[in-house]
């Protein structure tokens, strides 16, 4: 019965681990404008290691450049500016995302979904 309860107690922390936004948009402020921002910041958690997010990004080098600076036991700051204000250049972005199995972001202490971050946040209509 022990080893029951462990593991379903163990398979429900690991849904709430996948739960929670492993990213956080920093620029959400009341000044941000979407249209004339061509520089995105987050902080990712340890769980993307700057390794991974700079091989990832290598993949994307002709639509943006990705800095990656240790923020120390809090994973890294990142910051991705575009080379050319463009829309495909900033769906690109979310192409970063998925491949580094982003499905949340985190704004102002909000998790939204990627989608719903991309269109809120960095397209341009």
């Amino acid at each position: 019965m022990k080893k029951i309860l462990g593991l379903v107690a163990g398979l429900m922390m690991a849904a709430f681990t996948f739960g929670q936004s492993t990213i956080a948009f920093t620029d959400a402020t009341d000044s941000y404008n979407k249209k004339a921002t061509t520089s995105f910041n987050f902080i990712f958690s340890p769980t993307h290691t700057a390794e991974d997010i700079t091989s990832n990004a290598a993949y994307y080098e002709s639509y943006f450049t990705v800095t990656v600076v240790a923020a120390g036991t809090g994973g890294n700051t990142v910051n991705i500016t575009l080379v050319e204000d463009n829309e495909m250049a900033r769906r690109v972005i979310m192409r970063l995302f998925v491949n580094l199995e982003i499905n949340e972001i985190g704004v102002n202490g909000t998790d939204m979904e990627r989608n719903e971050f991309m269109t809120t946040f960095i397209m341009v209509d």
